[in-house]
């Protein structure tokens, strides 16, 4: 066991070597994707403020809040981070097509194209910080040291979406219904995860239920601190992502051993 725990890590860090790949990959996919318009991926951030605004002016005209530039805030953040994370996940699933003569000839691994997916929409998801920042200067909120704990939960949520994506990159390309299945469950934890609405809109009992929610977990890590409430549940959400992190992990080492070899098989 020990001996697989150590090879695995070997090639999960090797990917990062060849990081020139993906990441060369990654800008030529976002080149060719958006080669024919002017704003580039700034569209992806217009659509989400459409988004944003369309909620915000159902908030406001409803709920008649005092604190509506601070609800804006907090969704324009929730919004576009889980844009970031919805587009990878439903990416992993169609990683591999048209992948086979690569993986057949060893010249990348399926880790790189991970990394590659991962980045390409990372990238992407930096294009919508400007307006982050601009709603925070028109918030209630101010720069400060907690600002520097987002880059911590941003780092561990990317390494827990490497080790995701590993899962459903090889579990997609050998049973093709893991697509549907992702694709659907992105759009209910989009409405059973505080994107849309604040957790203390719910009951206490829901509130606990919430806990159980990775994506939850995943939010709160990268907003709480960009809204300077660094309470109990942001530690709470900061060992929980650690622990799933870990899992996955080693539901890996179990798929690395039996099934990566055979995956090029059911392409």
């Amino acid at each position: 066991m020990y001996i697989i725990f150590v090879n695995f890590l070997k090639e999960f860090f090797k990917c990062f070597a060849y990081s020139d790949i993906w990441v060369f990959y990654s800008h030529k996919n976002i080149i060719l994707k958006y080669k024919d318009t002017i704003l580039g991926p700034f569209w992806n951030v217009i659509n989400s403020i459409f988004l944003i605004s369309v909620l915000s002016l159902s908030y406001f005209l409803f709920l008649n809040p005092d604190n509506f530039n601070s609800f804006v805030y907090r969704l324009s953040i929730s919004v576009f981070f889980w844009l970031f994370i919805s587009t990878c996940l439903n990416g992993f699933t169609s990683l591999l097509e048209n992948k086979k003569d690569l993986l057949n000839e060893k010249k990348i691994d399926i880790k790189n194209f991970v990394c590659e997916n991962i980045y390409t929409n990372f990238i992407i998801f930096l294009h919508s910080f400007p307006i982050i920042f601009i709603l925070l200067f028109v918030s209630d909120f101010k720069l400060q040291l907690s600002l520097l704990f987002a880059f911590l939960g941003l780092l561990i949520i990317l390494i827990n979406l490497i080790m995701i994506g590993y899962l459903i990159t090889i579990m997609s390309a050998i049973y093709k219904d893991v697509k549907k299945i992702v694709e659907n469950l992105v759009y209910a934890f989009f409405f059973a995860t505080p994107i849309i609405w604040s957790e203390n809109m719910v009951s206490a009992k829901i509130q606990k239920i919430l806990t159980f929610n990775p994506f939850y977990h995943f939010i709160v890590l990268f907003r709480n601190p960009l809204m300077n409430d660094l309470n109990e549940k942001f530690y709470q959400s900061f060992f929980i992502c650690l622990l799933i992190m870990l899992t996955i992990f080693f539901i890996n080492l179990k798929i690395n051993k039996h099934l990566e070899n055979k995956t090029i098989l059911y392409l």
